[in-house]
């Protein structure tokens, strides 16, 4: 079984109890957790202690700091897997960027979103959508499946990514005509499922 990242808000009983569930499914299946608020560094809970111990202002930059560099190991150092809530009208900024540095890292990656508010006619920005090729689950009893097909598929995404954004990149540069890159751009991304 996988060691996996819990990434999401936990700043309010619901968020906490919504990333508890996560865990939890993946626990009853043997997974191995990390969830920030129950294995992580408490900003709310450290920060009066640390105060006590420096000036202000360094007292703040350290736990940040700290906080930061020790989700970061256990994202890239302890994990396998990412398993990412982008429940909210917006995703969580931190949970954004534990997405993105999974997927550069070539981490399984799933996205969790039932949440339908969402800014582009229902979808998210296609900056995080792009992040699992548009796959999210939106049921609990989905994710375990999702980061199981991740974990076996490999680390190809960025090398993908890149290899598309480079023929696009080149149509790009041959063309201004609307109506040809739009045909080009259903042809190299529909390609690559061939």
């Amino acid at each position: 079984m996988a060691r996996v990242y819990c990434a999401g808000p936990l700043f309010n009983e619901p968020e906490r109890r919504e990333m508890q569930e996560i865990a939890a499914q993946l626990e009853r299946t043997g997974h191995e957790t990390f969830l920030p608020q129950r294995d992580g560094l408490e900003l709310a809970q450290l920060e009066p202690i640390i105060a006590e111990l420096a000036e202000p202002r360094v007292a703040s930059d350290a736990l940040h700091c700290a906080i930061f560099s020790f989700d970061m190991f256990k994202l890239l150092s302890w994990s396998e897997g990412v398993v990412a809530n982008f429940n909210g009208r917006v995703p969580d900024e931190g949970t954004v960027v534990e997405a993105a540095v999974a997927w550069h890292s070539g981490k399984a990656l799933v996205i969790y979103k039932r949440d339908s508010r969402a800014p582009f006619e229902g979808h998210d920005n296609p900056m995080l959508t792009g992040l699992t090729d548009r796959q999210i689950v939106d049921e609990y009893a989905e994710i375990v499946g999702a980061l199981e097909a991740q974990l076996a598929a490999g680390r190809g995404r960025l090398q993908q990514t890149l290899a598309i954004g480079g023929r696009i990149d080149a149509v790009r540069a041959k063309t201004e005509d609307p109506k040809t890159l739009a045909r080009s751009l259903i042809e190299i991304t529909i390609g690559r499922h061939a």
